[in-house]
């Protein structure tokens, strides 16, 4: 039997972190929630999950902060992550891109654009290593 893939879910809001947890496990994913960013780092490191959807505005650490420690550190800093905010303003989204977000969800939001947001995220591949340049190589 195959593992089914595991999936954090950071939300401050109880009823939009139920709702998300509860759709996830009835589509066959392995959800565990943190209601803070600080508790979000401390369940990734727990769980090891294949996807994180991340909320900006929460206490103790923002879903920013959260992606500026995911990003320092080299075994998390391509752990897919889904941006699920009622933040949706261009900087935003270019902030949470440029920190290391794979895709940016905006609330309120519909349960397909959910799943399949979702899926998408757990099949981006994790970017390769850049090439070393090698004594032989031509610049061009």
């Amino acid at each position: 039997m195959q593992a089914r893939p595991r999936i954090l879910v950071a939300e401050d809001d109880a009823g939009i972190r139920d709702v998300v947890r509860t759709r996830l496990e009835m589509a066959g994913y392995e959800t565990h929630t943190a209601r803070t960013g600080v508790e979000a780092l401390k369940r990734v490191q727990e769980l090891k999950p294949q996807g994180l959807v991340l909320d900006i505005n929460m206490p103790e650490l923002d879903g920013f902060g959260v992606l500026i420690a995911l990003k320092a550190r080299p075994e998390l800093r391509y752990l897919p992550t889904l941006m699920l905010t009622a933040r949706h303003t261009p900087d935003d989204i270019r902030r949470a891109v440029g920190l290391g977000a794979k895709d940016y969800l905006t609330k309120p939001f519909s349960e397909n654009q959910l799943l399949a947001r979702v899926a998408r995220l757990l099949r981006s591949p994790i970017p390769p290593a850049p090439p070393k340049p090698s004594d032989d190589s031509v610049m061009i």
